[in-house]
């Protein structure tokens, strides 16, 4: 983390992003978070192929990122293809702080194919930070089936989203006064199972609908996500 008037060397990706990407020369000035969630003003002095030199002038303006923003985790099956990449992408520029992909019963996709993916998506999550400028890091866990992950999760309030009206509360009821950090659990094409429906109750989720009309499992992530993010 720099010190006001200190200076920082970037190598790597940041360079890109910056040299490339945004077409940056030395004497120009962008924002910038830090690690730690800490925002800055930085002024390139030097820029070169590989690497840039730049002066931490200044915290950067604006509302500084609040210790009270709820922290939210994605438990996503995992969807066919390279959809996946989609959904970190998405999530993490929605405010996900956290990422579980999930082997479930209906998923084709199985963890230890997902596994060799993993640190594409982890890049994936670094390039939406930087796009979106979210002050906390987004963890992305390696691939695990729902069975364990869902024993595991410990936290305040815990949701999963189903088809079926039947048995679901809405989201307003299930959300009002209730204690953080969020896990919000979302189906893959084929949904959950019912042994996992049930699984999943047994184990504290609280169950919910999302109305009428079907969502692809790439669009009903972000979907669920923004209107959590909204409600809270």
């Amino acid at each position: 983390m720099p010190a006001p008037g200190g200076r920082v060397e970037l190598r790597g990706r940041d360079v890109h992003h910056l040299c490339r990407v945004l077409r940056l020369a030395a004497g120009d000035t962008v924002d910038a978070v830090d690690p730690e969630g800490g925002r800055w003003r930085l002024r390139l002095l030097q820029v070169g192929p590989s690497s840039c030199t730049a002066e931490a002038s200044a915290a950067a303006p604006g509302p500084a990122p609040s210790d009270d923003a709820p922290a939210l985790v994605l438990m996503q099956c995992l969807p066919k293809g390279r959809k996946m990449d989609l959904i970190i992408r998405q999530a993490v520029e929605a405010g996900a702080v956290r990422v579980v992909p999930l082997a479930s019963d209906h998923a084709v996709a199985r963890p230890e194919e997902g596994g060799a993916r993993l640190e594409r998506w982890r890049r994936i999550a670094r390039e939406a930070r930087e796009q979106s400028g979210a002050a906390r890091p987004a963890v992305i866990e390696p691939p695990a089936r729902l069975d364990e992950a869902i024993g595991r999760e410990r936290t305040g309030t815990a949701v999963f989203f189903h088809e079926d009206p039947a048995g679901s509360s809405p989201l307003h009821g299930i959300l009002a006064g209730a204690e953080g950090p969020f896990a919000v659990l979302v189906g893959p094409e084929g949904g959950l199972s019912a042994r996992e429906t049930a699984l999943l109750e047994a184990s504290g989720f609280r169950r919910a609908w999302l109305g009428e009309g079907g969502l692809r499992t790439e669009t009903a992530s972000l979907y669920v996500l923004a209107v959590v993010l909204t409600i809270l």
